[in-house]
């Protein structure tokens, strides 16, 4: 984050995260920790490492907005411990998956995502410039840095929580059966700058 402040960055792509859960996996998978019990421990302490640094590093980062995938595991990130998708900070946004007809992957996480993007079969490039297509809330969450950076180019000034708002304003709502998620709408959010600076 001192290096982003520095260079004078205003927004971030962050598609990746980490869990105690997987810290715990991972441990596990590799025979570490005598028990399941201390296991558990050196987990939960691997991961407060982790959370502590990202919470200092985007508190201490007002002026940035930090876009991150809310993950893969279907699962309720409230609830579970994810980082940093499970974060509520003012310049933070959670992106999750919906596919070409705005409904919900199979895999998004829940919980506390801001906006959805599309995260299905999304054409993507990989080393030595072949094209594959790709799931995941890694795909979604780039397209949200799209849009805030097109909003930045167009108007240099904006505050965080202007874009922060500029982007949910302009999304899409779509109820489902228990709630209402918000689609990512460029073109809406682009519309409401210009009748903003118009």
């Amino acid at each position: 984050a001192t290096y982003f402040r520095a260079a004078g960055v205003r927004a971030v792509n962050m598609s990746w995260g980490g869990s105690l859960r997987g810290i715990e996996g991972a441990l596990e998978a590799h025979d570490v920790g005598a028990t399941p019990e201390e296991r558990r421990a050196l987990a939960r302490k691997i991961y407060n490492i982790g959370d502590e640094a990202l919470r200092e590093a985007i508190a201490g980062s007002p002026d940035i907005l930090f876009i991150t995938s809310a993950g893969n595991a279907d699962n309720d990130i409230r609830f579970d411990e994810f980082y940093p998708s499970s974060y509520d900070y003012p310049n933070l946004l959670t992106v999750g998956a919906v596919d070409l007809a705005g409904d919900e992957t199979s895999f998004t996480s829940l919980g506390k995502v801001d906006i959805y993007g599309n995260g299905f079969e999304v054409e993507s490039f990989v080393p030595g410039g072949n094209r594959l297509e790709f799931s995941g809330t890694s795909m979604s969450s780039p397209q949200v840095l799209n849009l805030a950076a097109k909003l930045l180019a167009l108007e240099p000034e904006l505050s965080v929580a202007e874009l922060r708002q500029l982007i949910i304003d302009g999304a899409e709502e779509k109820a489902l059966a228990s709630r209402t998620i918000r689609l990512l709408n460029p073109k809406a959010s682009l519309q409401l700058l210009q009748a903003r600076d118009g």
